[in-house]
């Protein structure tokens, strides 16, 4: 017996030793594949135990496990490693690659989150970091540009701090959304912003955008759609992350303009006005002459002069002189050189602090942006602030809690602009020919606008906006959740206007060289506008999700309300005392004051039905019950439901023969209707409007002072109710090779019936216009497509490729309205069967020749009595456009006559008999796209977004697209291959006059001179590099990142006018039709970065 204890006892002992001697500690780091860079918080477990352990802020572990055990890797968002413990490793370094399911399993959607594979509607998601967190961009809305289907962001110029026009599936939307048009609902963590200018990209951590029926679920404000934007937050049992980028740019303009050579330029000038008065000996030009001994005198001056830097004096009988009466100058002037600077600095800061515990977690991010102007004298500037603070905490397992703060501040100065707010600097510095004076004389300075930009004294614009979001989660029972957030938003702008006066040497009045002030007293003000806007949200929802064996089901219901209030006031007084000290009590002149005030609320409740059997069958339902202010009280309630299905193919068993190349296929369909509020406030009500006493049109004279009036109410309907928009949409969402490649498709029509329209034309007698009723109907039927592609190669490679398509087309399908069209190609009147955006004219056929024309037997031309060239038979007769002195002749343009009446005419100008014209083109974007390209390798990166529009169509105005549009304007370089008996090939016809129109004689809306507004452009060029570990360790960060970014690096267009085609000249509230071509430049962006993590 004690042999046998004793045997037992050294086997035991023997066991045990060495069981002690294969157990050690295993220590390491675990790091991200794709940069290399430390990832806390991943999850070490010894498999088959429950012992595990955490990494910290630098990635790293200690684990204690035997030999052969294994240990499992696992972290949110990445696919987990197992590696075994051998006897010759005590040092394991991992790096997790990215789980693309687990990256996009979970789609933010309204009042919740989803499942991709289970979504049934069009939501497109944003990959946030590489679309705006590696780029020089200055807003979120630009770095959106291209990189969603169906989302059209444009600008009406390159100005800074300005805010982009964001369109999704459409551009006008509803004929009565006004500036708006089809803007989808911006929501930041689920409240609505005033701009995307004041979000900070860094601070954002996701982005979807909701494009059809499942928007139902916002209600009123959701008409055309949501961006959902879901700001950054801590998370939790994670230290303390401290996190810094920065971004140093330059930026130069992308076109700028080239005005004519001086003498060529005049003498296009000349033989303009020479058409209509062939014996004119001079042209005008503010007070100076252009005649043949000055085009001679000028090409003297470049001979003799030309390159040399003179300075800025001007020398009497060198430069300019006085003659016979007039004043000539000789000396060109490169006024955009003087004006503008080569190159104007940004920079942008971003500072964030994250982390938490086993119950709270929190996000601190701080921004900064500084981004000078083009302008070299009295330059502008844009400065923004950001905070966005994030704090979650659980109270217990039942509560949690959660605060979000968001702060915004814009600063933008720029000099006060004499010319107004559209005719602006830009408009003047291409306005005036190559000789327009911009130098000085006996040191004095000459009235231009360069002139006027270094005496004006700044305007400040401010806006800051405030947000706070209080809410709570309480999770009620398994499954049960309730969630209500209550959000105050308030935004405040503050205008400051300070205009003077500038002195000069004035010569505008055509008596010679006057030194004195000559801008107008109405410039000589001080004005304050001060705006405040409150905004209230409550949001309060439940939710039930549950499974019961293959099925699942997810209900959410509740109601979300929405309050509005603005208030503002100006006021101004002229007469300032001294310009460098613009306040209201240091001015002596009228006063003026006024206010405005709006407001506006909403109500709605709401129900979703969420429901998948097996993760194949898949359907939604909605409902939303709407109520809206802006209608009367018994119409300002409307029920919008909608309902959406899918069907999964891929995981029907028939399909498995696919399941080698076609991992997932879905198709998808969806109807549903929202409700349409955006037609104005108070349109129900009857108005008197009243003539106010500054304007003396329409009002009575009493005694000797006007007084104002007041007009009959205006006649209003007394059923004004909602615009209902439906879409009906089919779908697909299909991968293939292990999900490597992913392919969307989407089909839609949305239609918008109720639609505010004129009502029924009424008699004379009854005094007022038809008040408008809901009548009308419009569709805009459009797809999109998008494309991905990612692979992971077994020597560290990884590339990612996705590109995107969509297109669209509004048409009006109901309206009563008569059918005119207009004669400058566009026009604001409506008809039924019109595409918006439809632009009506001629076909150009070619440039008149000797030939067209009657001829004597000498080879004269024929003429009438007064002075008409006389056709020979069959060239068909347009001289309905012939006015004045001026006669098609020889070199003019001639149209094509359509309809074979030998009469080149309108018709009776209506849609039905347009005579020969026809629609040429259209103004509406067709084929967005976008392409993205990123590689990584070993610690290297490399993306590039190319970004384009494959047809638009513009017919423009203003000097720069109109030879001749006023006659003493500039005229362009690339306006100087005009027609002449020498050279009969030229693009632009013979010169003449167009009296400041886009719609007469040579300049008819016409194919010929049809500006093709498509473009490809190189977006976006970035290259980075990650820092290895060993290298980081050394300086104690966890990552550093440094790149070099291009933004809008070149493009390739078809345009015959230099001006950048990604500008959006159809806004009008921007750009009055003159100005085409002069608005503040786009601008190309090179900037270095930094990326760093503590």
């Amino acid at each position: 017996m004690k042999k046998r204890l004793l045997l037992f006892f050294m086997g035991f002992l023997f066991v045990a030793v060495h069981v002690l001697a294969q157990e050690k500690t295993i220590t390491g780091r675990v790091s991200s594949a794709k940069d290399q860079s430390p990832l806390p918080g991943v999850s070490v477990k010894v498999k088959e135990t429950n012992q595990g352990v955490g990494t910290d802020a630098q990635g790293n572990y200690n684990i204690r496990a035997d030999v052969g055990q294994t240990l499992i890797f696992t972290f949110v968002g990445s696919e987990s490693r197992e590696v075994i413990v051998t006897d010759s490793e005590d040092l394991i370094n991992i790096s997790l690659d990215d789980d693309q399911r687990a990256l996009e399993e979970v789609v933010v959607v309204g009042f919740g989150t989803q499942k991709r594979t289970s979504l049934t509607g069009a939501v497109s998601t944003v990959d946030v970091e590489k679309t705006l967190q590696t780029r020089p961009i200055t807003d979120v809305a630009r770095g959106l540009q291209g990189a969603v289907a169906g989302l059209n962001i444009s600008t009406p110029s390159g100005a800074l701090g300005q805010n982009p026009t964001i369109r999704l599936r459409g551009v006008t939307g509803s004929l009565n959304a006004g500036d708006a048009g089809a803007a989808p609902l911006i929501l930041v963590d689920n409240v609505e912003v005033p701009s995307l200018n004041m979000v900070n990209p860094n601070d954002i951590e996701s982005m979807s955008v909701v494009k059809d029926a499942a928007a139902a679920i916002y209600g009123t404000r959701a008409a055309f759609g949501v961006i959902l934007i879901t700001t950054k937050s801590g998370k939790r049992n994670t230290p303390t992350r401290v996190e810094y980028s920065n971004n140093l740019a330059w930026q130069k303009p992308t076109k700028t303009p080239n005005i004519a050579p001086a003498a060529e330029g005049a003498s296009a000038q000349l033989a303009a006005a020479r058409r209509e008065n062939p014996s004119q000996e001079f042209v005008s030009v503010v007070g100076t002459r252009i005649d043949d001994i000055a085009i001679e005198r000028m090409r003297e001056w470049e001979s003799l002069y030309g390159g040399q830097n003179l300075g800025m004096e001007m020398v009497e009988g060198r430069d300019w002189e006085m003659r016979g009466g007039g004043l000539y100058f000789y000396r060109p002037w490169d006024a955009p050189e003087m004006y503008m600077r080569n190159s104007t600095p940004q920079q942008n800061h971003n500072l964030g602090f994250s982390g938490g515990s086993e119950n709270i977690n929190y996000n601190l991010g701080l921004g900064y942006l500084n981004e000078g102007g083009v302008l070299k004298v009295n330059p502008d500037k844009f400065e923004r602030y950001n905070l966005n603070l994030g704090l979650n905490a659980s109270v217990n397992k039942y509560l949690d809690v959660f605060t979000k703060v968001l702060y915004s501040n814009t600063n933008y100065n720029q000099p006060y602009s004499f010319g107004g707010d559209i005719y602006d600097p830009w408009f003047y510095l291409y306005r005036w020919p190559k000789t327009f004076p911009y130098g000085t004389i006996d040191g004095e300075p000459l009235r231009n606008s360069i002139t006027e930009v270094e005496q004006a004294q700044m305007n400040t614009f401010k806006n800051d906006m405030t947000r706070i979001t209080l809410g709570a989660k309480l999770n009620l029972l398994p499954g049960l959740t309730l969630d209500a957030d209550y959000s105050f938003t308030a935004f405040n702008q503050q205008d400051h206007i300070n205009g003077g006066w500038v002195s000069g040497l004035d010569f505008w009045d055509g008596g010679g060289l006057t030194y004195r002030t000559f801008t107008s007293d109405a410039h000589n003000r001080v004005a304050f506008t001060n705006r405040k806007e409150n905004r209230h949200v409550v949001n309060a929802y439940a939710t039930y999700d549950k499974s019961i064996q293959d099925h699942h089901m997810k209900l959410t219901g509740g109601l979300n309300m929405e309050t509005f209030r603005m208030g503002g006031q100006t006021a101004q007084r002229l007469g300032l005392m001294d310009s460098e000290m613009p306040e209201l009590p240091l001015a002596t002149g009228q006063q003026t004051v006024n206010s405005e005030a709006r407001q506006w609320s909403t109500l709605g409740y709401f129900a979703r039905i969420n429901y998948d059997y097996k993760n194949k069958y898949l359907l939604e339902l909605i409902g939303r019950y709407d109520g809206s202010s802006r209608f009367p009280m018994n119409d300002n309630w409307g029920f919008f439901p909608s309902a959406s299905a899918g069907y999964v193919l891929s995981e029907e068993a028939f399909m498995d023969f696919a399941k080698p190349y076609l991992s997932f296929f879905k198709i998808r369909a969806s109807y549903g209707s929202v409700g349409q509020q955006e037609v104005g406030l108070n349109r129900f009500l009857s108005t008197m409007p009243m003539t106010p006493t500054s304007n003396v049109n329409g009002q009575w004279l009493i005694g000797d002072a006007f007084v104002p009036t007041i007009d009959s109410p205006v006649p209003v309907s007394s059923t004004l109710t909602w615009e209902t928009l439906t879409t009906k949409e089919i779908g697909l969402d299909a991968n293939f090779f292990d999900d490597k490649l992913n392919l969307v498709f989407n089909r839609y029509r949305r239609t918008i019936s109720n639609m505010l329209s004129p009502g029924i034309t009424l008699p004379n007698s009854f005094g007022a216009q038809s008040p408008v009723r809901n009548f009308g109907e419009m569709q805009t039927n459009g797809w999109e497509l998008e494309l991905g592609y990612q692979h992971a190669f077994n020597n560290g490679l990884n590339i990612s490729v996705r590109g995107q398509l969509s297109d669209f087309t509004e048409k009006i399908t109901k309206y009563e309205d008569i059918s005119n069209i207009s004669t400058t190609g566009t026009s604001d009147s409506h008809y039924q069967g019109k595409v918006l955006g439809e632009i009506w004219g001629y076909e150009t056929d070619r440039f008149f020749t000797r030939d067209d024309f009657q001829q004597d037997a000498n080879g004269n031309l024929i003429t009438t009595d007064n002075g008409r060239y006389i056709l020979v038979p069959g060239i068909a007769d347009q001289s309905f456009y012939e006015a004045g002195n001026f006669f098609y002749g020889p070199g003019d343009v001639k149209y094509r006559d359509l309809n074979g009446d030998g009469v080149i005419d309108v018709g009776d100008g209506t849609a039905e008999n347009p005579g020969d014209r026809r629609v040429i083109g259209n103004t509406t974007p067709r084929y967005f796209y976008g392409l993205r390209m990123d590689f990584a390798y070993k610690g290297f990166d490399l993306g590039f977004f190319l970004q384009g529009v494959a047809k638009r169509d513009l017919w423009a105005s203003g000097s720069m697209f109109v030879p001749g549009f006023r006659n003493e304007e500039a005229w362009f370089e690339h306006q100087m291959d005009y027609w002449t008996e020498d050279n009969p090939n030229a693009f632009y016809p013979r010169p003449t006059m167009h009296n400041q129109s886009n719609g007469v004689r040579n300049m008819m809306p016409q194919t010929r001179y049809l500006l093709d507004m498509s473009y490809l452009r190189l977006k976006n060029l970035t290259f980075g590099y990650t820092l290895p570990e060993h290298l980081t360790d050394k300086i104690k960060m966890q990552r550093v990142r440094v790149f070099f970014s291009g933004e809008n690096l070149f493009e390739f267009d078809n345009l015959d006018v230099p001006i950048d085609p990604e500008v959006d000249y159809t806004d009008l509230g921007e750009n009055d039709p003159n100005t085409f071509g002069r608005v503040y430049p786009y601008r190309r962006t090179f900037s270095f970065g930094i990326q760093a993590t503590l």
